[in-house]
């Protein structure tokens, strides 16, 4: 059963984003699981709420939202950090609770595909560059041969404490020792290639699956692939998909649009005519007495979208030529032609 967003935050579709926020940081305090004791029934209310704002404090997947009628799946890749959200809501935590390790950073890359790809979907071999695991040291951070020692930070802990003063109180913060990365040691010997970090610039070489629909300037979210960071979480890698103009069609959604130029005679009597599609060679009745500026649709000789297999149609527009050049003969022809005109007028 999908679950409806706006409801869970108790605010309407039409709602604002200072709405949404407003209504998100007071459920938010209410159902915190450190002001709730662990209670299982408070820690999954929070979820659905922090996963609510996720999508509606957010323009694009909003809209994506509200155009599926309140349904589909948002976090393909999992859900989102429910207390990165909050720390974001609230301009960082006012709960006294552990910190989570350090997350890499988020990278994006770009690739080109053709209209013809996106009718079909395609894969793609992705090459870039990001932080990743150093391949001298496995990632340890010390110089291969040498030990460890307990870090003076946090006296082998992991963790340093502070308190602030915030709304609800002097509370106190546990957060990841910023010298170990919450190891609670370091090298006797730094890394010399990734200065005892663990992590370096990698080189990487991915096969992508690009889906079918899919459309220009739209970013696919490949989790666990951005940089790493020292003893922590890797980030994302943002990939934007371009698709490169295509001589012939005009993508608008689903449907394709072309022109097309037309003889007059062709225009007059009408004609069944060869014209180009995605999928090769089609036909295309041209009705007599067709004007100038006509629309002419093949059904699903389009292309498809995401959210649906339907294929759209190939939108033809119609232009008629004139002949600037005629022979005595078509002169003549033409001639007859419009005295009879006026004769049946």
């Amino acid at each position: 059963m999908p679950i409806d967003y706006y409801e869970v935050l108790g605010v309407e579709p039409g709602a604002s984003n200072t709405e949404i926020k407003r209504a998100y940081r007071r459920l938010a305090r209410k159902y915190h699981p450190d002001v709730n004791n662990g209670d299982p029934s408070a820690e999954q209310k929070f979820k659905q709420i922090s996963e609510a704002y996720a999508v509606l404090s957010d323009s694009k997947k909003r809209r994506q939202y509200d155009r599926s009628g309140f349904s589909g799946d948002w976090f393909p890749g999992g859900m989102p950090d429910i207390f990165e959200i909050f720390e974001q809501a609230f301009g960082g935590s006012p709960f006294a609770r552990t910190s989570r390790r350090t997350r890499g950073r988020n990278i994006q890359a770009e690739v080109t595909i053709s209209l013809e790809e996106v009718l079909t979907g395609t894969s793609y071999t992705l090459e870039y560059q990001r932080i990743g695991q150093c391949q001298h040291c496995n990632g340890s951070g010390r110089e291969p041969g040498t030990g460890t020692r307990r870090c003076p930070t946090c006296n082998g802990v992991g963790q340093v404490r502070r308190q602030q003063r915030t709304f609800m109180g002097v509370m106190t913060t546990v957060t990841v020792c910023p010298d170990c990365g919450g190891q609670g040691e370091i090298a006797e010997q730094a890394c010399r290639v990734c200065a005892g970090q663990g992590v370096a610039e990698v080189n990487e070489e991915m096969e992508i699956s690009i889906p079918a629909g899919i459309a220009d300037r739209q970013e696919l979210v490949l989790r666990g692939a951005g940089d790493a960071a020292p003893g922590g979480h890797t980030g994302d890698l943002y990939v934007l998909v371009h698709i490169e103009p295509h001589e012939l069609f005009e993508r608008k959604g689903r449907d394709l649009h072309t022109d097309l130029t037309i003889s007059f005679t062709q225009a007059t009597l009408g004609e069944t005519i060869a014209i180009p599609t995605l999928d090769g060679e089609g036909e295309l009745e041209i009705p007599p007495g067709t004007q100038p500026g006509t629309e002419l649709r093949l059904a699903e000789c389009g292309v498809v979208d995401m959210d649906s297999p339907q294929r759209g149609d190939l939108i033809v527009h119609v232009q008629v030529t004139v002949p600037q050049r005629l022979t005595a003969r078509q002169r003549e022809l033409l001639r007859e032609f419009a005295a009879e005109q006026r004769n049946s007028q």
